[in-house]
């Protein structure tokens, strides 16, 4: 194998020498490629992925058809590798891990392949940005896949020696300059002229030191085998001569010693540097001095600096004369060599510092071609900076390469001179590159500065804000007094400028903040660059929008109809139950009364989308955003912006969109709005047009004004462990201006999800206190409490939305009850309020249940019930359905807030970027000028209600006999019954034992006693309970509600022996078969398929249920049959009707007809022994009777006779 490489000395920094000569070295190997690498189609998807952002940044047309003409390649190309692959599987020479990584390479390409057919059928134009990054995950795998585990091939390095000593370097991964007769499996460098750029050695080269530069070599490299020699030179430009050495011992073909070039072409390089844009940072003023330096072959120069920017304008044109360039016209035409622009800050002590670097190409004009459209002049674009590997801003540049004939530069375009005087001898940008330009008027609407910092130990007092664009700009009234009002006593200025009409190139606005202090002194505060113009950009109105509004009034008649058929369906099913309970038939659910619901219901009622929560729909839910509401709302900058104000030197992070917390300093709030003069005499004219407002007509007042703030905390979840048991004990801080609430005496005890269910009221008087925190605080008994995370709400931007998020707008308008509305004013005053801002037509009432609002119809209910179940005739429902679709409106439409709960992140400055948790919440807003709210809802977490469960245990059949009786042999068991509730293990209860049960059957007659605390609306048991002797409080739990019933075997001299179980959850068990036969395994197997009750709907319950316990094969087999009855009573029933455990006083019960079998050998030993004995051996025993009498017999014979006949024969 041959390693190739050409060098050739281009633009060395350190030694500036050039010459047209190449040196030739050649490096000889015979190592063995291990298998193909996957170079399947990465630079491929790399530049589709490049083309589809770029027609998304300048918003081209069709960026769907290019995505997904990407992702067919990608697919495409993945099942080709995978067809190659399966014919190579087999080949000889590969290791293990070699086979075992194509396998892997394999599976992945080919899982690829087909996401990548999903995707593909799945791009819109409204989900390119979304599918993109999905791609991106491919090109990271690509990446992953293509960088091979192990070196089979060592990599290519290139050092730069002077004095001996190694001063620089280049690294070139071998395989992308490995050739190949496929062009897929080609390295993408190899057979290529191409730059490499060498870095300092060791740890220099680490880190801001190690991004400059030390010089660019152009090289060619290839890699191939030793039989592909023949093609190590075909991808040279042609034009040049080998030197050949002579043949050595060994080497079949030698590479030439060096390359001469006879052709040599002359270029005049072009680069028109027009602007950059959010460059790095670099001085500790938050700005920098910038200045672009270009590098092209041997030669370089450099712009002007502009002082204290970040988006320089140079608009200068850098002239780069007799550029020698070598090989043929049409191969340098076809591609150039690339040009470098490195970016640096200026500073007056030092060298100066690197900010960035870009590369660009530029566009070639032979001497036949003509300079003229389409291709000349060449457009303006944007390169992408970067600094290491973070993008450190824009470039907006253009570059042309135009040969130089025989005629000389005299038949070059001509160059204009300078315009400027002041400038000197700088060129600017000619006047068919440099964009058209236009007059636009910027109007600035000067708001308020919020969260100043101290600037050099001094607070800020008396600041100002001056915008810039173009060298045009304007500056606000001055604040006097920041402390006691931070907002601007001028709200709108303007200001004229010339922009180009392409919006992509509008330059960036400068916001910069200066402290006017004492002697005439001004201190920058911070400055922040609007990079794009473009969202600031006026439209006037589309004025036939109002043409659509017969079609909406179809849909909302649409929407009533199908609520309206919903509610007259739930009324039929209410008729449908009281027909069968005037029949007798069972109804399974009871329908409860609805002041039994409260804001809880609702709650989870939103969660589980329309559940049904005690057998009523509740259509009345809330909007559960599972975001912060800015997020959904676009931070509430429908008319006022938020612009952070930078200090300092920025980071040089990775993540490049992380915001550096630490370099802002404040906040700007305020907006802009520009649009080309002259503006349109038709919007001056309109009724109530304010000149000195300009396009910000109708915003309100800046004044002070106080508030009332209402929080509503809800519950946290997935908190972040603060104590070492891996838990925490969270309450709530609430923090707004110099007021503060802690709320420390009700912290929870050792829970990551708290129900908090607490709200809040706070005064606050915008603008001076306008930033709310919200934190979660660990509770220790000893030390400070830990700072869990908190949330940061700007109540200013809400409080003044047109999204009207100062409270809710409710689904429904009632007057009482759990969904009362609780806003001060009404939806018809409301209404009334929007349409007057908005200079509406409206609102007119008719009748039939009509509103009119701008030409547009509105239908709904008329009727409200009161408390005492009278209907009304109201208004409140029409204005509430305009506000629901507020949206619709035209113009001036916009959707208000519903009734919502946000879920915010929580984050601890100590640990940025980690979220630590979150919380649900809102927030309302009353002005203190209008009358008062009504209370606040009571969100209190629900108490858990008592309850009691009485389990009689009456009998049980067809047990499994586990014992052997010792003298007869027989199967028995002793059977008795153990219950508990889930999470009570410790009051278990057990009945009496129904000892020597032959037949599985056990009669028992016992009750079990469970009282609990119950949540209906979680459908959980609540438990309460140390976790230790050493807790400080008892810990709450929340289980299911189940009941466990188990069947056991009593041994005296060993442990019980279990033999069966059964676990009933109380809100959904199978009902109880009626008798023992009827019931069966298939009840627990079955359980989904048969039909089931609550025992908190049904209250009492009898019936069979079975013992199950898995076997040798861990399958379920029936083990016994209980037959239970359930009663559950609450905890004033169960007071008033007492009962007794077991078979106890008061209400007992009676004392079971157990058969004589049942009873102890101790207890009563002659009936054990009838029974056992005698009740089985009787005729036996008999029999031994009647043998053993007969024997007595004969004996008592054999034993008289002698004494008989003796009588006899003497005659006495």
């Amino acid at each position: 194998m041959y390693t190739i490489f050409h060098l050739g000395n281009y633009g060395n920094q350190i030694d500036g020498v050039s010459n047209s000569s190449f040196t030739v070295i050649f490096v000889k190997s015979d190592m063995i490629i291990l298998f193909k690498r996957v170079h399947v189609c990465l630079c491929k998807q790399e530049e589709g992925l490049n083309d589809v952002q770029e027609i998304i940044k300048t918003e081209k047309a069709y960026p769907e058809r290019r995505l997904r003409g990407v992702l067919e390649e990608l697919s495409t190309s993945c099942s080709r590798f995978v067809t190659l692959a399966n014919k190579d599987q087999n080949l000889s020479g590969r290791t293990k891990l070699d086979k075992e990584r194509l396998k892997s390479c394999m599976r992945e390409l080919e899982s690829m392949a087909q996401q990548a057919k999903t995707i593909r059928s799945q791009v819109k134009r409204n989900t390119v940005r979304d599918k993109l990054k999905l791609v991106f995950n491919f090109l990271h795998r690509l990446r992953f896949l293509a960088d091979e585990p192990q070196h089979s091939i060592p990599d290519v390095f290139i050092w730069m020696i002077s004095n001996n000593k190694r001063i620089a370097y280049a690294r070139i991964p071998s395989k992308d300059i490995l050739y190949s007769i496929v062009d897929e499996e080609m390295g993408k460098d190899c057979g290529k002229v191409k730059a490499v750029f060498l870095r300092l050695p060791g740890k220099k080269g680490f880190g801001p030191a190690g991004w400059t530069v030390q010089a660019k070599l152009e090289m060619y490299l290839w890699l191939g085998l030793n039989k592909q020699r023949k093609d190590f030179l075909s991808g040279l430009p042609s034009g040049f001569e080998e030197n050949k050495a002579t043949k050595g011992i060994g080497i079949q073909a030698v590479p030439p010693i060096s390359l001469v070039y006879n052709m040599k072409q002359v270029f005049q390089l072009r680069a028109h540097m027009y602007q950059a844009r959010s460059l790095f940072a670099a001085d500790s003023s938050g700005l920098s001095d910038p200045f672009a330096r270009v590098f092209f072959s041997t030669h370089s120069q450099v712009t002007e600096v502009l002082s204290e920017t970040l988006c320089p304008t140079w608009d200068q044109l850098l002239v780069f004369d007799n550029v020698e360039l070598y090989g043929e016209a049409g191969e340098l035409r076809d591609d150039p060599p690339i040009i470098v622009i490195e970016l640096y800050d200026q500073d007056t002590v030092g060298k100066a510092e690197f900010i960035g670097r870009t590369f660009a190409k530029p566009l070639t004009k032979m001497v036949d071609e003509h300079y003229g459209p389409p291709r000349f002049p060449p457009q303006l674009e944007y390169y992408q900076i970067y600094r290491g590997n973070c993008a450190a801003g824009d470039l907006l540049a253009a570059f042309e390469l135009l040969q130089i004939g025989p005629a000389g530069r005299a038949a070059l375009p001509p160059i204009d001179g300078p315009t400027d005087s002041d400038r000197g001898p700088i060129l600017p940008v000619p006047l068919g590159i440099r964009p058209v330009l236009s007059r636009y008027r910027i109007e600035v609407l000067f708001w308020g500065l919020r969260d100043l910092k101290r600037i050099n130990l001094a607070q800020v007092d008396r600041p100002r804000v001056d915008i810039e664009c173009a060298g045009k700009g304007v500056q606000s009234a001055l604040i006097q007094n920041y402390k006691k009002n931070p907002n601007f006593s001028t709200l709108v200025k303007w200001f004229e400028v010339d922009l180009p009409e392409n919006e992509l190139l509008h330059p960036p606005l400068n916001i910069r903040v200066v402290d006017c202090r004492a002697f005439g002194r001004y201190t920058l505060v911070g400055s922040h660059a609007v990079t794009s113009l473009r969202k600031f950009i006026y439209s006037p109105p589309d004025k036939t929008a109002n043409n659509w509004a017969h079609t909406d009034r179809c849909k909302c008649l649409i929407l009533f109809i199908f609520i309206w058929i919903n509610i007259s369906n739930d009324e039929k099913e209410k008729e449908k139950k009281k027909k069968k309970k005037k029949k007798g038939e069972e109804v399974d659910e009871e329908e409860p009364d609805e002041s039994m619901l409260d804001w809880w219901s609702k709650y989870f009622a939103s969660i589980e989308t329309m559940m049904e929560v005690g057998g009523t729909l509740i259509r009345l839910i809330y909007s559960v955003y599972n975001k912060e509401l800015e997020s959904e709302f676009g931070n509430f900058e429908d008319w006022l912006h938020t612009f952070n104000l930078f200090r300092g030197k920025a980071g040089d992070d990775i993540d490049h969109n992380v915001v550096d917390d630490d370099r802002i300093v404040g906040r700007f709030k305020g907006s802009l709005c520009m649009y080309k003069l002259p503006l349109s005499e038709e919007i001056t004219r309109e009724a109530g047009f304010d000149p000195n407002m300009g396009m910000f007509q109708s915003i309100p007042h800046n004044d002070p004004i106080n508030v009332l703030i209402r929080i509503y905390i809800i519950r946290a979840t997935d908190l972040h462990p603060a104590d070492i048991n891996g838990k925490a004990d969270p309450y709530i801080v609430i923090r707004l201006g110099k007021s503060e609430i802690r709320d420390k005496e009700n912290y929870i005890s050792k829970q990551l999800n708290p129900v908090f269910g607490k709200s809040f009221n706070i005064e606050a008087t915008f603008p001076m206190e306008s930033m709310l925190t919200v934190a979660v605080y660990d509770w220790d008994l000893v030390g400070t409490d830990d700072l869990i995370g908190e949330t940061k709400i700007d109540l200013e931007n809400r409080y003044y939305s047109k999204h009207r998020a100062t409270c809710g707008i409710a689904s429904n308008y009632s007057v009482h009850g759990y969904n009362v509305w609780r806003d001060p004013q009404k939806p018809t005053q409301i209404l009334a309020k929007l349409c007057k801002e908005a200079k509406l037509d409206g609102p007119h009432y008719g009748p039939g249940g009509k509103v009119k609002v701008a030409n547009r119809i509105f239908l709904g209910p008329t009727e409200i019930e009161d408390e005492s179940g009278l209907k009304k005739q109201t208004e409140e429902h029409l204005a509430l359905t305009v506000l629901r679709h507020w949206e619709e409106i035209p113009r001036v439409g916009c959707k208000l807030i519903p009734e919502h709960v946000e879920t915010r992140p929580l984050l601890n400055p100590d640990k940025p970027g980690i979220e630590q948790g979150r919380i649900e919440m809102w927030v309302d807003m009353f002005p203190m000028d209008v009358p008062a709210p009504g209370p606040a809802i009571d969100i209190s977490p629900r108490k858990p209600k008592r309850y009691e469960l009485r389990v009689i245990i009456w009998n049980t059949d067809e047990v499994i006999l586990e014992d052997d009786d010792y003298f007869t042999g027989e199967k028995s068991s002793d059977i008795f019954v153990r219950g508990w509730l889930k999470g009570q293990q410790e009051d278990k209860q057990d009945t009496d034992v129904h000892y020597h049960s032959l037949t599985g059957e056990g009669n028992f007659n016992w009750r079990f006693v469970f009282p609990f605390d119950y949540l209906m609306a979680e459908e959980k048991i609540v438990i309460s309970k140390k976790e230790s002797m050493f807790s400080w409080d008892e810990t709450e739990y929340k289980i299911p509600a189940r009941l466990t019933l188990q069947v056991w075997d009593a041994d005296h001299f060993s442990a019980d022996d279990f033999l069966g179980a059964i676990e009933l959850d109380l809100n959904k068990f199978p009902r109880g078969a009626k008798t023992a036969k009827q019931c069966s395994l298939n009840m627990v197997l079955k359980e989904h398929e048969l039909p089931t009750i609550s025992i908190f709907k049904q209250k009492r319950v009898k019936g069979w249920w079975p013992f199950v316990a898995r076997d040798e094969n861990d399958e379920f087999e029936l083990t016994g049959k209980v037959e239970a009855e359930l009663h559950l009573l609450t905890a004033e029933e169960a007071e008033k009707n007492p009962v007794g455990l077991g078979r106890n006083e008061p209400e007992p019960l009676e004392k079971p007809n157990r058969p004589d079998t049942s009873l102890m050998w101790f207890m009563n030993p002659l009936k054990s022994i009838r029974y056992f004995i005698w009740h089985n051996y009787r005729w036996m025993i008999l029999k031994a009777l009647a043998l053993l009498l007969l024997l007595l017999l004969v004996g008592l014979f054999l034993y008289s006779i002698p004494g008989y006949l003796v009588k006899k024969l003497l005659g006495a």
